[in-house]
């Protein structure tokens, strides 16, 4: 009996090993292969999903990608970092050198590659690259555009979700403010500038509210008017050269590429398509003489090999999105958000 008991003993502990290690293998794989849970480490989707909130991504069979999808996807302007803290993604390389060249970004990065131990250089393949989370609102081949801050889709208007949140300036009727009215009816804490600040004429606010909220303000008479609040300034929007001013409120318009369809190269769209064939497809790009060169040969269109996306942060004046680094490719997307927990 004695020996039968001790023989017992190490099968229950290989046989306890082995269902944790098909447990952990089985979580392992759902977790990188299937389905996962992610947090959001910003306010770049307030108020759809709240700093800290988390949410359930689809990894398989989570195409066709639709306008309004909730997308994650590798940092599509990370395949080049500065390794130190307070660089990263928080402060991309690509921006980095066009500070650095004054909008010339072959000047500054000469300035980064001479000064290796000032700006220490990592390049990532895909997969290592951050986790971003925002909405698509263009799909391959269309041709997207803002106009004072509304979306417009082959010369169509969009509704935005009515979570997607902005800064607004809103003339109200003269009604007091009471906080616990404010917060329950508008999502508005009037406690907190960031939120509600007084302007010089009577009965004008500055408001950060959601598109919702804006509607609600109207209907309900708590507002006579409410306008947008448009930011005029062109730095940092993408594709950053001298043919396109665009702003953050009103750009474009700009097309998606499409999986198979064609554009006829020009001096203007150079900038706008250039990372994407250069970067993403893997071609040799050059511009001489006013001339374009792909893989050394005189080129004046060109195919994509790869569908792409054009993604915005539900809050509008406070994520950084395709406005700054252009577009998705699909061999950088991970999945879908299937819920918001």
């Amino acid at each position: 009996m004695e020996i039968t008991r001790s023989r017992r003993r190490p099968m229950a502990i290989l046989i306890g090993i082995s269902v944790a290690v098909i447990l952990f293998g089985s979580w392992f794989l759902i977790r990188s292969y299937v389905m996962a849970a992610y947090s959001l480490p910003t306010t770049s989707m307030e108020k759809t999903i709240h700093l800290g909130g988390k949410v359930v991504v689809n990894k398989v069979n989570y195409l066709p990608i639709k306008r309004g999808d909730i997308i994650v996807f590798h940092f599509p302007a990370g395949d080049t970092v500065i390794d130190l803290p307070e660089y990263q993604s928080a402060y991309p390389y690509y921006d980095l050198i066009r500070q650095l060249g004054k909008g010339n970004a072959d000047s500054g990065r000469r300035i980064v590659l001479a000064s290796p131990e000032q700006y220490p250089l990592s390049i990532r393949p895909v997969e290592r690259r951050e986790h971003y989370l925002k909405r698509c609102i263009a799909v391959p081949g269309d041709k997207v555009e803002m106009r004072d801050e509304q979306v417009y889709i082959d010369g169509q208007q969009q509704a935005w979700p009515p979570t997607v949140e902005t800064y607004f300036v809103v003339y109200t009727s003269g009604r007091p403010f009471d906080e616990g009215y404010m917060r329950t009816e508008y999502g508005v804490d009037i406690k907190n500038p960031d939120e509600v600040r007084s302007l010089d004429s009577a009965n004008a606010y500055y408001m950060l509210l959601t598109w919702q909220a804006r509607e609600k303000m109207l209907k309900d008479g708590f507002a006579r008017r409410i306008v947008a609040e448009l930011d005029a300034s062109t730095e940092g929007v993408f594709p950053f050269d001298a043919f396109h001013q665009w702003t953050r409120d009103n750009y474009g318009p700009i097309w998606v590429p499409k999986k198979g369809a064609s554009i006829r190269l020009t001096t203007p769209n150079y900038a706008i398509y250039e990372r994407v064939i250069r970067t993403y497809e893997g071609n040799r790009l050059e511009m001489q003489g006013g001339k374009i060169f792909i893989n050394g040969l005189e080129a004046s269109d060109y195919t994509f090999k790869m569908n792409y996306y054009w993604v915005i942060g539900d809050n509008l004046h406070g994520s950084q999105d395709s406005r700054y680094w252009g577009f998705v490719p699909e061999d950088h997307l991970i999945g879908k958000v299937k819920a918001i927990l």
